[in-house]
């Protein structure tokens, strides 16, 4: 432990983890307002523009879980350097890419690289904070992940506007190197002092486990087959080394997954409850990005700048939770934000062509105070019952499970999307040539680019009347898919009021009666913090 950090240390500490955080998770949102501007520069084909999402995605979820184990085993600030080192190294070679096929392998290892930044920096917080103050660090952190989703399109545009579109992974490296540099000064070293040996058939296993089941998952959602055996065989086959791999941990003394956390309600209803919000919150994302741009023909900017509200309802509530989880407990704050997300996704499925920039912005606020309400509660209750000596292992399967969960979301609510659009607009394509009917039924991406192919005449021809009928199909297809993201956020809310602890009892509060002082652990020893008054809940 190193709770004897004076407090300005840890509080500097927290600061350079948050914006550690902040680089990384803003990688996940900055690349899609750049799409478009990568086709043009690396002439890319629709399958190799999706490769360059799908490599982070696969590879970011595949080795969260070896991050962990690797940082309670090597040394959490080893190991937070190494994956920094790599992410920004590749970030700059992703910035020069010759071709799409570069831009993948370099993606791919970008997603490596970041794998081990939210995992580690967490585990690093609970080492430096006693349990009294971990439930505001925790919310500092969750609320720089928030930011990032909000900033990444912000910055995006910002970048686009002035340079080229390697500006976008390139203005990683310098921040990269200003990081790495601070957290070999202030941050601390430590480690699991119970884990002597290393698991490598457990790793080997994760990987390959988790890769092919996100591998399967993505696939399915890019060519919307999910019976196809290039669906089926590697989600399948996933599901399969998955059981292999918690038949071997199980056999093991000092696993690297360690299967017992899932008995706690509290690990799995705070690991459940996030999982169910992200697949809400990815699939959200997916679609309103392309009604902002497709739809309502916002510039990559100004649909960038309409995720401000949300960072911004993200940090005030983020900022709150560790007030109001002792008074309320995680089970009301936590139900409260996944119910104001079921609710915006409401508001949603009724937008169309002509709602006003201000009541969207309005919606993603409350979007935003949701989500504020859900990361930091969730997270502070899950981690309650992880010995501070393994927090990495335990960290890495939650994100592990969330980041699945992102996989489906996007997978899942795309292929509700295309299925619906398709259904709309197949009837409309027939003034295009045969050889484009087949791209604009795909997606309304496919719609745009074919009828600019087609070059359509007149204001009010064939032209106007398809993109009128793309934007109608669309808003048809978002309306599906945002009731079923609904659902799933009230699935989240019945989740985190079933399992998740409520209020913690007034003597949690109280400091309590003295008794006579008991022997000192060793300085190496942890223990699980298990009891709500160890970490408000």
């Amino acid at each position: 432990m190193n709770f004897e950090l004076g407090h300005k240390r840890r509080r500097a500490i927290l600061v350079l983890l948050a914006v550690t955080v902040l680089v990384v998770v803003m990688d996940i949102t900055i690349l899609n307002v750049a799409l478009d501007s990568i086709q043009k520069g690396l002439k890319a084909s629709n399958a190799g523009l999706q490769w360059s999402l799908d490599s982070y995605m696969i590879a970011f979820a595949a080795f969260l879980f070896t991050g962990g184990v690797c940082a309670d085993r090597f040394g959490r600030k080893k190991t937070l350097v190494a994956g920094l080192v790599l992410f920004g190294a590749t970030s700059a070679l992703a910035a020069f890419s010759g071709s799409v096929g570069e831009l993948i392998a370099w993606r791919g290892l970008m997603g490596v690289g970041a794998a081990v930044v939210p995992t580690v920096t967490l585990a690093i917080i609970i080492n430096v904070f006693p349990p009294a103050e971990r439930p505001g660090a925790i919310a500092v952190w969750a609320a720089a992940a928030g930011v990032a989703f909000a900033a990444g399109p912000i910055v995006g545009g910002l970048l686009l506007e002035k340079f080229w579109w390697g500006s976008v992974f390139l203005i990683n490296a310098p921040l990269v190197v200003v990081g790495v540099l601070l957290i070999g000064w202030i941050v601390p070293e430590s480690r699991n002092p119970n884990n002597t040996r290393f698991d490598p058939l457990g790793t080997l296993l994760s990987i390959l486990a988790i890769g092919a089941l996100v591998y399967g998952i993505v696939t399915g959602g890019d060519h919307d087959d999910w019976s196809s055996p290039r669906t089926l065989g590697p989600i399948l086959g996933g599901i399969a080394l998955v059981a292999v791999l918690v038949a071997v941990e199980r056999r093991l003394a000092a696993p690297s997954l360690d299967v017992s956390l899932f008995r706690s309600a509290r690990f799995s209803a705070g690991t459940g409850a996030i999982a169910l919000a992200f697949f809400a919150l990815m699939g959200a994302i997916y679609v309103t990005t392309f009604y902002f741009q497709a739809v309502l023909g916002y510039s990559p900017l100004k649909a960038g700048l309409l995720m401000l509200p949300m960072g911004l309802g993200s940090v005030f509530m983020s900022s709150r939770c560790p007030t109001l989880v002792p008074r309320l407990g995680a089970r009301i704050v936590v139900a409260a934000g996944t119910t104001a997300m079921a609710v915006t996704f409401l508001a949603y499925s009724q937008f169309g062509r002509d709602t006003s920039t201000l009541m969207i912005a309005v919606v993603q606020l409350v979007f935003g105070l949701g989500w504020g309400c859900i990361m930091a509660p969730a997270t502070a209750s899950l981690m309650s019952v992880v010995p501070p000596a393994r927090a990495g292992a335990g960290q890495a399967v939650s994100q592990t499970v969330r980041q699945v969960a992102a996989a489906l979301g996007v997978a899942v609510i795309g292929s509700v999307l295309g299925a619906a659009y398709r259904t709309s607009i197949a009837s409309a394509v027939g003034a295009l040539p045969a050889g484009l009917r087949a791209e604009a039924t795909g997606s309304i991406g496919g719609t745009l680019h074919a009828v600019s192919v087609a070059h359509l005449s007149g204001p009010d021809g064939p032209a106007r009347v398809l993109l009128d009928r793309a934007s109608q199909a669309y808003l048809s297809g978002m309306r599906v898919t945002m009731f079923v993201v609904a659902a799933v956020a009230l699935l989240a809310t019945l989740v985190s009021l079933r399992w998740l602890s409520g209020r913690p009892p007034a003597s949690a509060a109280r400091p309590p009666a003295a008794t006579p002082a008991a022997p000192a652990a060793p300085a190496t020893q942890s223990t699980a913090v298990t009891e709500p008054s160890s970490v408000p809940n």
